[in-house]
């Protein structure tokens, strides 16, 4: 009976520890990413070395994004390598998944710079003001002048807001 005892205290221990196996991979997964990311974006890899780990981060957060589900962390990792990669449109549509699954400045910022690497300086503009008015600091990456400038509409936009002139913020489209 004890060894039959140990045996079903076991199993109901890894029953419930195995959710944490797909986590613990995901969070590999995520790191891994986000070392390749931040290797090509310092300038360590370089030409064909540096296609290999924006490639590698890209499919290593699109793993990510099974194993963690909910977390934001890998589509914009994923985004970002997309964006190191040039595919501006790939990136556009993984960001605009992960927002409408929950909305976040990070997200919607570099929702921004994907659309300005696509071409599309009005939607990029949309997406920053968004930004901006959700969480100022999340602008602080961008250009001095572009961020002064964005902290003027969004003043101007409160005005309007508290006049009963808006009501709701800016839209991403």
């Amino acid at each position: 009976m004890n060894g039959a005892w140990r045996s079903a205290v076991l199993l109901i221990l890894l029953a419930l520890l195995w959710p944490e196996f797909a986590r613990y991979r995901g969070e590999y997964r995520l790191r891994s990413a986000g070392a390749d990311v931040e290797r090509v974006m310092r300038g360590v890899d370089q030409g064909a070395a540096s296609v290999a780990s924006a490639q590698h981060a890209r499919a290593a957060a699109a793993t990510a994004a099974t194993l963690l589900p909910a977390d934001p962390r890998a589509a914009l990792i994923e985004a970002v390598a997309l964006m190191l990669l040039g595919q501006s449109d790939a990136a556009q549509s993984v960001l605009s998944r992960a927002i409408a699954a929950g909305e976040r400045p990070e997200l919607t910022l570099n929702l921004g710079r994907a659309r300005f690497q696509g071409g599309d300086e009005a939607g990029a503009h949309r997406a920053y003001l968004r930004s901006a008015w959700a969480a100022p600091a999340a602008i602080a990456t961008l250009p001095r002048a572009m961020q002064d400038e964005l902290n003027a509409e969004v003043a101007r936009l409160e005005i309007e807001l508290q006049a009963g002139r808006l009501r709701a913020p800016p839209s991403l489209d």
